[in-house]
């Protein structure tokens, strides 16, 4: 039978019965539906869940903390895949340190871990694109290029240094990279995540105004990513410090941690253009370093938990009566005491950060 004599349906079920082309059949039903998590209630919340699959990016300033939050997207990718799960670390710059990958509580297993120092975009593209397309244990790969701006080109790779790079050549081969690989990984339940920094593009001249912002990889990075969160640089105000209250600032102590800021400068959630903030606590290891305990309290307080009366904080009935059997006293005095219950009482905490996300997320607040 002749295509002229053929159904729009039937045209459609021939083109997809060709074995070259079932690849192209698109079943919402059976697409890869998972969340991530960050490690953090705020970051996951505001992402209705965490990471989904596909490309995302991070960027912004130097020491943000961009590769943190990556490495704690990858330690939660393990936990949930497991051995059914791999994180293939480019290492384009020398930011990865064993005591990063300790405080962030990666496992280094080579089943579910490894480390590429690469950063050549032709070596690392074309192992992204054969695991995806050769996948024959059926895994789930998070591939993190960290970063974009430590990646150069094969041919500029090869050059001496007094020779001149090819211009925009980085945006060129990413851009072709993106458009092959940006379905297949997504349809297949992979994830990238490609971190970059934010750089000030200065106009010539003797005028600074007019300044823009310029990060690594082109506009393909950015109109294939389905996520683009922007850390924000950090000041004297969003550092913690062990006498937060003292009169002068030599008497405040040491910092104990800081406020990690980000915009979401492209969201699948229409949440664009929100802003979200999460404590880091320093000198904590094995992936506690997100200080989810100031937010568990953060969160109790703006949903009405407990009601504070003088020093003391008191527990609504109802909950004192669903969370006593977890160790939740009627009342506690003041809130560093009950940071302090929430950081000892993990059965307590983590049972309320599992209902915080179940309830908000149901309600789509």
């Amino acid at each position: 039978m002749s295509k002229e004599t053929l159904t729009a349906e039937e045209q459609i079920t021939s083109f997809l019965n060709d074995k070259n082309n079932k690849r192209y059949h698109y079943n919402h039903l059976q697409e890869e539906d998972y969340k991530i998590s960050s490690g953090s209630l705020n970051l996951d919340l505001a992402m209705d869940g965490g990471l989904g699959c596909g490309i995302h990016r991070l960027t912004g300033v130097n020491e943000g903390g961009k590769t943190s939050c990556a490495l704690a997207f990858a330690k939660h990718f393990q936990k949930h895949f497991g051995d059914k799960g791999k994180i293939i670390y480019f290492k384009a710059e020398g930011r990865l340190s064993k005591d990063m990958i300790k405080r962030t509580g990666v496992d280094t297993d080579e089943r579910k871990w490894c480390v590429i120092a690469c950063n050549i975009f032709e070596k690392v593209f074309d192992l992204i694109r054969d695991l995806v397309q050769n996948n024959q244990e059926k895994r789930k790969y998070m591939f993190i290029m960290d970063s974009m701006d430590g990646m150069c080109r094969q041919s500029d790779y090869d050059k001496a240094f007094g020779d001149a790079e090819q211009v925009a050549g980085g945006s060129l081969i990413s851009s072709v990279f993106l458009k092959k690989q940006s379905l297949p990984i997504a349809m297949n339940g992979h994830i990238a995540i490609i971190t970059s920094q934010v750089r000030i593009e200065i106009p010539t001249g003797y005028s600074r105004a007019g300044a823009k912002p310029k990060q690594a990889g082109g506009h393909a990075v950015k109109h294939y990513a389905n996520n683009i969160l922007e850390f924000e640089e950090r000041y004297n105000a969003d550092i913690f410090w062990e006498n937060p209250n003292a009169e002068t600032a030599d008497k405040k102590g040491n910092p104990t941690g800081h406020m990690c800021k980000i915009a979401f400068k492209k969201t699948v959630n229409e949440k664009t253009g929100a802003k979200v903030r999460y404590p880091i606590k320093y000198g904590r290891t094995d992936g506690n370093s997100i200080w989810v305990e100031r937010e568990l309290i953060d969160m109790m307080k703006l949903w009405g938990y407990y009601e504070k009366s003088g020093a003391w904080i008191k527990f609504s009935e109802d909950i004192y009566e669903k969370y006593k059997d977890l160790g939740l006293p009627e009342k506690v005095q003041g809130e560093p005491k009950l940071l302090a219950l929430l950081e000892e009482n993990k059965k307590l905490s983590n049972t309320l950060i599992d209902e915080f996300k179940q309830d908000i997320l149901k309600s789509g607040v």
